[in-house]
C-alpha cells in the first residue's frame, strides 16, 4: 500500500435507545379465574414455568408470585381462591417507555402488568432499585416535648457507646410527621443488636425499671413518673400457622420494618451517633402518610396474623384515613377463611377490646365491619339499619364514660349479633368467662321489659328503687334501646344517681332503736331513693329523714298487728 493512500473511514450512526414496556417484560406468566384455589393456581404456574399468575378481581388486574403461591400453600391455603392472595397491579400498554414504567414501581408496587387488554406479561422491580431520598428530621426531633427528646438522645448515645444502631419507630414517627405528637405518645424503639441490654442501660441511666421478654427479644423500661418505653432487638419473623403467635429471630432494621403491619407504621428515625434524625423509609410508607392512605405491607400479611385486619380498622378510624384496594380487598377475604385454629380466644377479645376503646369507636366497629373482621369471630354482624343504629346509640359520643371496660363488648354483641344463637356462638369463640355471659344474657333478656316499666314511673325515688342493683350492662342496653324520656332517665342514672352515697350509716339506722338485720339495709336503700328523687339532700335532712322513716315504720306495725 503507497503512503498516498486513503483510508475511508464508513460513519455509523448509533440512536439512543430507548426500551419500551413490551421489551422489559417477563412473559412467564399465566391469567386465571380468580375463583380457582390457591393449590390450582400454583399447579398451573409450574406446568407453564410461569413467574406468576394473574386474574382479574373486581374490574381490577392483580397478580401472585410463585414465591406467594408457595408460602400460601404453606401456611395451609388450600381451600381459599387465589384472589385471597392477589396484589394488585396496573396494566400497562407494550409501547410505555422505560422511564414510565419504573415511575410506577416501587416499594408498594413490586411488579406492573404488561398487555393491550389482558396481561401478557410483567415486569418486576429489581431488588437493588434505590429506596427513597436519604431525609433527616434532626430539627423536628430537636423540637420535641422536653420528657419525650431527653428519653429519645439518652437511647442514641447508649446506642452509640454500644455500637448499636438505635431507631424510634412505628406510630411515634407516623405522629411526629403529622404533627401530633404529645408527652403521651408511645415510644417504641428497635436496636440493631441487643435491646435488653440498651434496655437496662436505658433504666440506669434514668432510674426506672428494666423488664425482659427473651422469647420475643423485647424489653419495657418503665421509668420513675410510670412512662413505659418498648424496646425490641431488630427481627424478622416466620408464622408456623395462620393466626399463630409468630417464630421471632435478629435481623437487620430494614428486615424489621419489613415484618410490620402497615407502611406508615413502618418509618423508622436513627438516633445514634451522627445519623440522629436519619429517616428511614424502607417500605413507601411516607407516600401513603402523605397520600392520607392505609396499606398493607405483603399479600400474606393478614393471613399470618389476622389480628391485623382489627388493627387496620383501629387506624383507619382513628387517622380517619381510607384503605387502598389492596388492603381492602385482602382483609377481607382474609377474614373469611376458615384457617384460624391457632388464633387463640384472648388475642382476638383484646383486639377487639382494643377497638372498642378507640376515641370514636364506633367508627372504628364500622371499619371493622367493612373488613368482614366479624368473620374471625365465626359469623357476620347483623348490618341493618337497627342495628347501626343500636350500634351507634350503644357506642356513641360519651355513652361509654363512666362505665367498665368489661361493658362496651357487651354492648357491641347485643347491638350486632342478630339474635341469641349468634351472640351464644360469639361468646363462645371469645371464650367469654361465665359472669360476662351471664351478664349479657341478662341484658338480653330484660333491657325491654326494664324500659318499658320505667316510662310508666313518674316518681323519681320510686325509679330510683326499680333501678337500683340492675347490672350496669343490663342499665346500658336499656338506655340503648330506649327513647325519649325513658333513655333520659336511664341516662341520669347511669352517670350519676347509681353512684348515691347515703348521707347517713347503718349506725344511725340502729340509734333509733332498729336492730341489726336485713330491716337496716332497706332503710338505707330507701334513703338513697330518697336523696336521688331529691327529698333529701344533706347529713341533717338525711337524719331528719330517717326519724320519720323509723317512726312511721313503727305506726304501721302497731296498725297491723294491734294488741289486745
Amino acid at each position: 500500500m503507497s503512503g498516498d493512500a486513503v483510508v475511508t473511514v464508513r460513519r455509523t450512526s448509533y440512536p439512543q435507545v430507548d426500551p419500551r414496556a413490551a421489551g422489559l417484560m417477563h412473559r412467564a406468566l399465566v391469567v386465571v379465574p380468580p375463583h380457582v384455589t390457591v393449590p390450582v393456581a400454583a399447579r398451573l404456574a409450574d406446568r407453564r414455568r410461569a413467574r406468576m399468575v394473574a386474574a382479574r378481581v373486581d374490574g381490577t388486574w392483580a397478580a401472585a408470585t410463585r414465591q406467594t403461591l408457595a408460602r400460601a400453600l404453606a401456611l395451609g391455603l388450600r381451600q381459599a381462591p387465589v384472589s385471597a392472595v392477589l396484589w394488585d397491579a396496573p396494566l400497562i400498554g407494550p409501547t410505555t417507555s422505560e422511564v414510565a414504567v419504573r415511575r410506577r414501581l416501587g416499594p408498594g408496587q413490586p411488579f406492573v402488568l404488561v398487555g393491550k387488554s389482558r396481561p401478557e406479561g410483567a415486569v418486576f422491580r429489581e431488588p437493588w432499585a434505590a429506596a427513597a431520598l436519604p431525609l433527616s428530621v434532626a430539627r423536628e426531633l430537636d423540637q420535641l416535648p422536653e420528657r419525650a427528646g431527653e428519653v429519645l438522645r439518652v437511647v442514641g448515645r447508649l446506642g452509640e457507646t454500644r455500637r448499636f444502631p438505635v431507631a424510634v419507630v412505628g406510630g411515634f414517627v407516623r405522629d411526629l410527621l403529622l404533627g401530633r405528637v404529645d408527652e403521651r405518645t408511645d415510644l417504641d424503639l428497635v436496636v440493631e443488636g441487643d435491646a435488653a441490654t440498651v434496655a437496662r442501660d436505658l433504666a440506669a441511666s434514668l432510674g426506672g425499671q428494666a423488664v425482659e421478654h427473651a422469647a420475643f427479644l423485647t424489653a419495657t423500661v418503665v421509668l420513675p413518673d410510670a412512662r413505659r418505653i418498648d424496646l425490641a432487638t431488630a427481627r424478622r419473623e416466620s408464622y408456623r400457622a395462620p393466626g399463630a403467635l409468630p417464630t421471632v429471630e435478629p435481623a437487620t432494621l430494614a428486615e424489621d420494618l419489613a415484618r410490620r403491619d402497615f407502611s406508615v407504621n413502618a418509618l423508622a428515625i436513627r438516633l445514634d451517633g451522627s445519623a440522629w434524625g436519619r429517616f428511614l423509609d424502607t417500605t413507601g410508607g411516607l407516600a401513603d402518610l402523605r397520600a392520607r392512605r392505609i396499606r398493607v405491607l405483603h399479600p400474606l400479611s393478614f393471613v399470618e396474623d389476622p389480628t391485623r385486619i382489627l388493627r387496620a380498622a383501629r387506624f383507619a378510624a382513628r387517622l380517619e384515613w381510607p384503605f387502598d384496594h389492596t388492603t381492602q380487598r385482602l382483609a377481607a377475604q382474609a377474614a373469611r377463611l376458615d384457617v384460624y385454629r391457632a388464633l387463640s380466644a384472648d388475642r382476638l377479645r383484646a383486639e377487639l377490646e382494643l377497638v372498642l376503646a378507640e376515641r370514636r369507636p364506633v367508627a372504628a366497629m364500622g371499619e371493622a365491619t367493612r373488613l368482614v373482621a366479624w368473620g374471625l369471630v365465626g359469623g357476620r354482624a347483623a348490618s341493618n339499619r337497627t342495628a347501626r343504629s343500636r350500634l351507634a346509640g350503644a357506642l356513641g359520643p360519651r355513652a361509654l364514660d363512666g362505665l367498665s371496660r368489661e361493658t362496651p363488648l357487651g354492648l357491641a354483641l347485643l347491638a350486632l349479633a342478630d339474635g341469641g344463637p349468634v351472640a351464644e356462638a360469639w361468646m363462645d369463640r371469645l371464650a367469654l368467662p361465665p359472669s360476662r355471659r351471664e351478664a349479657i344474657r341478662h341484658a338480653r333478656r330484660n333491657a325491654p321489659a326494664l324500659v318499658s316499666r320505667l316510662a310508666r314511673v313518674r316518681d323519681r325515688a320510686a325509679r330510683y328503687r326499680i333501678l337500683e342493683g340492675v347490672p350496669e350492662l343490663t342499665l346500658a342496653w336499656a338506655r340503648t334501646l330506649a327513647a325519649g324520656i325513658a333513655r333520659k332517665r336511664l341516662e341520669r342514672h347511669l352517670r350519676s344517681a347509681r353512684h348515691v352515697r347515703a348521707l347517713a350509716t347503718g349506725e344511725d339506722v340502729q340509734a333509733l332503736g332498729v336492730p341489726p338485720g336485713p330491716a337496716v339495709g332497706e332503710i338505707l336503700r330507701a334513703l338513697r331513693a330518697a336523696q336521688a328523687g331529691g327529698q333529701v339532700r344533706s347529713r341533717a335532712g338525711a337524719l331528719r329523714w330517717l326519724t320519720g322513716a323509723v317512726t312511721r315504720g313503727r305506726a304501721r306495725r302497731r296498725i297491723a298487728h294491734p294488741t289486745g
